[in-house]
This record gives C-alpha cells, sequence and structure tokens, in this order.
C-alpha cells in the first residue's frame, strides 16, 4: 500500500499533524484538578506553536466532521480543530464577534481555555434556587471576579455559574469535556430571561442550519487570525 503524504503551506504534513494530535494525553474530567493541569499543557502546546494551530485550522475545510460543528452565534463563533471524545478532547476556537452582554450561564462540558488574543472580563456567580424558568434575576450573587488576560489558563466546572464578558476579536483556545447535561442554563442579567443552550443531538434541523458556519465566514475567520498573529 502506498500512502501520499501531503505537506501544507506550514510546513507540516498531514502524517506530522496526526502523529502529533493523536499523541495528546487523555483528560478524566472526574478530577478537574488533573484536569487543569493535562489540558493546560495541551492548549500551550497547541496554541503557542502557530504552524501546528495554522495547519488545524487549514485541515478543517477537509474534515466534514470538523467542518459540520463550525458555528456561528450572537456573541461569538466557533471552529472545531480537533475531537477526540474517547480522550475527553474537543478543541475549538472561540471567536468574540461583539461586545457582550451579561449573561449568568453554566455549561453542558467543563472546559480549559486558554486565551490567546483580548481579555476576559470573568465573574463567577453562586445563587440558593433552582436553574429553570422560575430563577429570580437577583438572587445570583457575584463570588469571584478578575480580569483574564491573554496568555491566561482558566479550567472550569460545568455547573460553575459565571459571566465572561469580552470585546470583539477575544480569541482562545478551548479543550471541553465530553456533554455533561443535555442543556445549559442562562439568564440575561438586563431582564431575567432565561432560557438553554442545546446540544447538536437536541437541535432541529432548522436550528443547525441556521448555526451553521459559511464557507465565506471561515474564511474571514481564518484571516482574522492571521492578520492577528495567531497563525
Amino acid at each position: 500500500m502506498t500512502t501520499t503524504t501531503t505537506t501544507t503551506a506550514t510546513g507540516l504534513s498531514e502524517d506530522q499533524v496526526l502523529e502529533i494530535m493523536h499523541g495528546l494525553p487523555a483528560v478524566d474530567w472526574d478530577d478537574l484538578e488533573a484536569a487543569h493541569e493535562i489540558t493546560s499543557q495541551v492548549a500551550h502546546r497547541i496554541g503557542d506553536d502557530r504552524a501546528l494551530l495554522r495547519a488545524l485550522v487549514d485541515r478543517v475545510p477537509g474534515v466534514e466532521a470538523l467542518r459540520q460543528k463550525c458555528e456561528i452565534h450572537t456573541l461569538d463563533d466557533k471552529i472545531v480543530i480537533w475531537d477526540a471524545p474517547d480522550k475527553g478532547l474537543r478543541i475549538r476556537l472561540r471567536l468574540a464577534n461583539v461586545k457582550q452582554y451579561e449573561r449568568v450561564h453554566n455549561h453542558r462540558f467543563s472546559f480549559t481555555a486558554y486565551l490567546l488574543h483580548g481579555k476576559y472580563y470573568h465573574t463567577m456567580y453562586a445563587t440558593d434556587q433552582p436553574l429553570d424558568e422560575t430563577a429570580d434575576v437577583t438572587r445570583f450573587w457575584p463570588r469571584f471576579v478578575r480580569e483574564e488576560r491573554a496568555g491566561d489558563v482558566l479550567t472550569l466546572h460545568h455547573n460553575q455559574l459565571h459571566t465572561t464578558l469580552t470585546d470583539p476579536d477575544t480569541i482562545s483556545l478551548m479543550i471541553q469535556s465530553p456533554a455533561q447535561k443535555r442543556r445549559a442554563f442562562m439568564i440575561r442579567k438586563s431582564d431575567g430571561h432565561v432560557w438553554w443552550r442545546l446540544g447538536a443531538a437536541d437541535e432541529d434541523e432548522a436550528r443547525k442550519q441556521e448555526i451553521r458556519m459559511s464557507d465565506e465566514r471561515f474564511a474571514h475567520w481564518r484571516a482574522r487570525l492571521a492578520e492577528l498573529d495567531l497563525l
């Protein structure tokens, strides 16, 4: 059998990229402290290596399973660059496209975020009430407030309530666990409106098409990442 090895403009071949990525360690997300240690190393391995990150972004259009996971949303977009659920490693870029408003929320998954560009204005919250449509927005209390800057790495449990206000072009490398629940809670601080973020398995086809990232939008972010000297 003959294998054709394609070398990208980065100088890394597909085989070299796969060798690096398949060699990443598995993550036990049940031990959040240990998960932070491992995912911090993984985040730096990818985020600090422009050639590798560029190769990962550039291969996405040719990997349909990844391309289908690239999405646009009101506040930020995402490009999934690697997905290894057996190792607890879904790796993506979070791309802030507008100045954001405060929405206290949790996640369906635990995650580590490595800020590559921009800032998070980060607040963690506590509450004493059920997280459902009856939630009172005045009963979410800030417990921890800090500014996360480019170069910082943070790991968060999927049940932690928080807000991350960002400016446009705040870019982070996200490493997330497999989903721990089917929906994530969100409440808008300005008016108390509650809604839920669902996973792909629970979204209808119309919603999937609505949030699917177009080729033009992908090209925009590819160019913007290069302009910001992240690739």
